[in-house]
């Protein structure tokens, strides 16, 4: 190997151990939303509604590289069901970006359960009870009541 190449190589291998050392991901992920916890109770009886879905109400509006694309949009989360007990934990989501720090205001949430009707609400960052470890901002929903369809 000829000095002028390996002074080259060595450099490009202290370049590339520099770099990936110093890159942690935490910088660059931003919380798009925040965890949110609680259950639902069914209004007339505040028995726990078992399987109740709990999603997002609209696609997250934040995209670093412009609207979302079919497979982003598969990836994102339907939503979760209540146990036994009308629990439930959404989990946060997080976004990748290096020039934006992207952050949310407001995430609306369904709550829909069979034989009762829809209810949406809004979180904001004033219902934001702390942060796990990870860093995620976690809401705590507390009790929803879903009140019985109409017939």
């Amino acid at each position: 190997m000829k000095p002028r190449t390996q002074k080259f190589t060595v450099f490009g291998f202290l370049l590339f151990a520099l770099v990936t050392a110093g890159c942690q991901s935490g910088k660059f992920t931003h919380w798009i939303s925040p965890q949110i916890s609680g259950r639902v109770l069914a209004a007339d009886t505040h028995q726990p509604l078992v399987d109740a879905k709990v999603q997002r109400a609209e696609l997250q509006k934040f995209e670093p590289f412009g609207p979302p694309k079919g497979g982003q949009v598969l990836m994102q989360s339907s939503g979760v069901q209540t146990d036994a007990d009308g629990r439930f934990v959404l989990p946060g989501e997080s976004v990748f970006a290096v020039f934006r720090q992207p952050g949310w205001w407001s995430v609306p949430v369904l709550f829909s359960c069979s034989g009762y009707q829809t209810f949406q609400t809004n979180y904001t960052g004033t219902n934001v009870i702390g942060h796990s470890a990870a860093g995620v901002p976690e809401v705590n929903a507390g009790d929803v009541l879903l009140q019985p369809a109409t017939r």
